[in-house]
């Protein structure tokens, strides 16, 4: 069983699709990118909106993935 780890959106860039999510739980901001988005539309997530999402690792590097709407 997996937890649920929640976020706010600190940063989204529309043009690039990136974006950065600062947990809740403290701790630097983890980078996203829209392909992370689990909602159907992929628009873009306001500036402090809550989140659920899981965290991944690739070389080294974590990154927030299944962004979902919490």
């Amino acid at each position: 069983i997996r937890t649920m780890i929640y976020c706010k959106v600190e940063s989204y860039d529309n043009n690039t699709g990136t974006g950065l999510i600062t947990p809740e739980t403290g701790g630097k901001g983890l980078p996203f990118d829209r392909a992370a988005f689990l909602w159907t539309d992929k628009s873009a997530p306001p500036v402090g909106r809550r989140l659920s999402y899981e965290l991944a690792e690739n070389a080294g590097v974590n990154s927030a993935i299944k962004l979902q709407h919490a």
